[in-house]
């Protein structure tokens, strides 16, 4: 679309709270998955003690089924949960994601985290998840 707003980026390491947030109107945090359970905690804290909404985008879980570290903290801690569903190749809705090689094969098996590969990464029902 090209719509286009500065953003800033943060890491494992970070401390959300006033002195980093500040009272922007809004927070938005993408790819929640990859934060740590502190942080999760850190920004519910700072939504409730700033009035501030915090809105966070990501994966339940891996291509293993197994769940993220930040999608577990956020799934027991978030006042209110919206589903962003995808449609599988079967046309069921789509809730899990594998992971594919090159030549189309599934991976079962490998580190949690590849970051840059979107291109191998495919949404599945949970049916097809287990194929």
């Amino acid at each position: 679309m090209g719509i286009k707003r500065a953003a800033r980026t943060f890491d494992r390491e970070t401390v959300f709270g006033m002195n980093l947030l500040g009272r922007p109107g809004c927070v938005l945090v993408d790819e929640e998955q990859f934060l740590a359970t502190a942080q999760v905690e850190q920004l519910h804290q700072y939504a409730h003690q700033a009035n501030v909404p915090v809105i966070a985008f990501g994966l339940r879980t891996d291509f293993r089924g197994k769940p993220f570290e930040g999608s577990s903290a956020l799934l027991a801690l978030a006042d209110e949960l919206s589903e962003i569903c995808g449609v599988c190749d079967c046309g069921r809705k789509a809730t899990m994601n594998i992971r594919i090689e090159a030549d189309g094969s599934r991976v079962r098996d490998g580190s949690q985290i590849e970051i840059g590969g979107e291109s191998r990464y495919r949404s599945v029902c949970g049916g097809c998840f287990y194929l």
